[in-house]
């Protein structure tokens, strides 16, 4: 059994104490105990450990078993590569990245999205002394949280991080916005914003539209910047 299925077995069988010393019937234990499995199946990932040989990016690092390992639901700023420059604090991602993680044996957990588009292994990376890296990057403005499927598990905690660096102006939050509009028009059910002209948010309906005044506002709500309008 891996350590995954370890996890989940642990936290089922510490349910089944706690439901012995509270049961007040057999069919109240027997219904407690099922939704104790479902509940622990359903909010434990797949954990694996690993040992990082490189780090890549801000965000992506490379495995001793030779996998592309993405921090799921971050995103930290480009470094320059294949002919492109690097975006604004990249470097400073990159640098603090590798001071975090690299030759370190890390614990790996996934959600039900194993695999990105690029063949790339996406997960949350938590280190030895039990802090998550990608929360860790985003409390230190060093990246910012952008939903994909399902992260709600974690939403919570990596949205307060962020809130927490934005307040506090830290890294990239520190850097003045590039073309402010006067407003910015979010997709509540993509999780992105864009710029007022962009044909991919002019495309959004109605129903799906809200409103930011600032940047930050999308930001502190969990929206992610759309990709061709960079708003």
């Amino acid at each position: 059994m891996d350590s995954g299925g370890i996890s989940v077995c642990a936290t089922f069988m510490r349910c089944i104490l706690d439901m012995y010393v509270f049961q007040a019937g057999g069919l109240v234990l027997l219904a407690a105990v099922v939704l104790c499995v479902v509940c622990s199946c359903s909010s434990a990932g797949e954990v694996k450990y690993h040992t990082v040989t490189h780090v890549i990016d801000g965000d992506t690092v490379c495995m001793d078993n030779g996998i592309k390992f993405r921090y799921r639901a971050v995103n930290a700023p480009e470094i320059a590569h294949e002919g492109k420059p690097g975006e604004p604090m990249g470097l400073e991602a990159l640098i603090r990245n590798r001071q975090l993680v690299h030759g370190r044996k890390v614990r790996i957990v996934q959600d039900s999205d194993r695999v990105d588009r690029f063949g790339r292994m996406l997960g949350y990376l938590y280190l030895p002394d039990g802090r998550m890296v990608n929360e860790i990057l985003v409390r230190e403005g060093l990246a910012f949280v952008c939903l994909y499927g399902r992260t709600s598990g974690y939403r919570r905690s990596l949205l307060a991080a962020q809130r927490n660096a934005i307040e506090k102006k830290l890294g990239i939050w520190s850097l003045p916005p590039s073309r402010p509009e006067i407003y910015y028009l979010g997709n509540c059910r993509s999780l992105r914003f864009h710029r007022p002209w962009c044909p991919n948010g002019r495309k959004t309906r109605k129903s799906n539209r809200i409103i930011f005044k600032t940047r930050e506002d999308a930001f502190k709500e969990g929206y992610c910047p759309c990709r061709k309008c960079r708003p």
